[in-house]
């Protein structure tokens, strides 16, 4: 964006990120896709632009700036913005706004000024110790340099100056698409979506896998189920939901061992999900697992689930307690829907599994009931729910309509597979 060859827009924002300064010669692609999510964070709110200037982002919207606010504090990989002034860069023009700040508060102050262009005829230090007396003079408010009330920024760029106060932290981490997809197994409990929070914020872009037990999807749709990844996609942009139906599964298994039941169903749903990553280009197999938690989730079971894994299969929550995850839960408003009562396949399940099921038992019976066969017919009447942080409800399509449409064909994994079609 040039600046001078564009009308400025209502509100300015400095974005500032932490750990994305560490990556290097990777750091412009990183700082490429966090653009981007910005962008697409404030969309909805009217015309926007984003650049990048002299190690820090800028952004212009036009959106009201509550609105604005709760959209910035769920993009990843953003520490900290703040609602500026954008001023020219002479004395006068940032006095002004540092005056017009500091009349707003009261109580203690101080003035952090920082000068990127060493071209500004004043040091930081002397251009802050001035723009301090000065507000001392015009306010009478005292100054605090260890504690104050409120600290006024001034940034001193190549053709502007930004003066800003309040600074709101971000969530941190790292911008979501930058650390690529994994098919993520989803319930709707309150595990699986800390779970997925988690992962968005290394970066990664869950595609939620969730196995129904009613006749027909709607019902997950208007479920929970649905409410849970709408809310989390105003933290990754956009999300795509699998439905599978388990009754195929219930069926082909009806005469399994009872108490191998558990390890038996998240072997399949397994190698449904590592089915799914060859087609959707994810690289990553992940879980709400929490070691210890449930009997499905002892360290040896979860060894039963990993074996003979194409992909890697990532465990965000494992070292949490459940104490921990609740606390998540609520910070990230996930919890509330979470407790809604919902029936799904883990309702059927018996209620005294294994702790430690043999992994040869439950090899032979994904064996015998042809798991890999059984997943692909199971994708096949599956479907496709997109979520858009911009519409209000999701576009759903028949799986096996989105996959032969773009004439793919659910395969075994391939290591390393890329995206067959974009979900960003």
């Amino acid at each position: 964006m040039e600046r001078k060859e564009s009308v400025p827009l209502t509100n300015v924002y400095a974005v500032h990120y932490s750990e994305i300064a560490l990556k290097g010669k990777n750091r412009p692609e990183f700082v490429r896709i966090l653009r981007r999510n910005l962008k697409r964070a404030v969309a909805a709110f009217g015309e926007a632009r984003v650049e990048s200037r002299e190690g820090r982002i800028l952004l212009e919207t036009e959106g009201e700036p509550s609105q604005v606010d709760s959209a910035l504090s769920k993009v990843f990989g953003v520490a900290w913005f703040a609602r500026a002034s954008m001023v020219k860069r002479d004395y006068e023009s940032i006095r002004s706004a540092v005056l017009e700040g500091a009349r707003k508060e009261g109580g203690s102050f101080m003035v952090a000024a920082r000068r990127s262009d060493k071209s500004f005829p004043m040091g930081s230090m002397e251009l802050g110790r001035k723009l301090g007396e000065e507000v001392i003079e015009q306010t009478g408010r005292p100054v605090d340099l260890t504690d104050p009330v409120t600290t006024i920024h001034v940034d001193v760029l190549r053709n502007h100056a930004l003066v800003y106060a309040a600074k709101t932290p971000g969530a941190g981490g790292l911008p979501v698409g930058t650390g690529g997809r994994v098919v993520h197994l989803f319930s709707g409990g309150i595990d699986s979506p800390v779970a997925a929070w988690l992962l968005m914020k290394r970066g990664c872009r869950p595609v939620y896998l969730h196995f129904y037990l009613a006749p027909s999807p709607e019902y997950a749709l208007e479920s929970k189920v649905a409410t849970i990844v709408r809310h989390l996609t105003n933290y990754s942009g956009r999300s795509s939901l699998i439905l599978i139906p388990f009754a195929e599964y219930q069926i082909a298994t009806a005469g399994a061992p009872s108490d191998a039941e558990p390890s038996l169903f998240r072997r399949f749903m397994r190698v449904t999900a590592e089915q799914l990553a060859g087609v959707f280009g994810a690289s990553a197999v992940s879980t709400g697992d929490s070691l210890s938690q449930a009997a499905s989730q002892t360290l040896w079971n979860m060894a039963v689930f990993d074996a003979g894994s194409e992909y890697p299969v990532l465990r965000p929550l494992l070292g949490y307690d459940k104490e921990e995850i609740v606390q998540l839960a609520k910070k990230i408003g996930t919890y509330e829907p979470s407790i809604e009562e919902y029936k799904d396949c883990c309702a059927i399940i018996t209620r005294h599994p294994k702790t430690r099921v043999k992994r040869e038992l439950i090899d032979s019976l994904s064996e015998a009931y042809h798991f890999s066969d059984l997943a692909k017919r199971c994708v096949t009447l599956g479907t496709l729910a997109r979520f858009d942080r911009r519409s209000p409800g999701p576009e759903v399509t028949p799986l096996l309509e989105v996959i032969e449409r773009r004439k793919l064909r659910v395969r075994q994994p391939v290591k390393g597979a890329q995206p067959s079609f974009p979900l960003d």
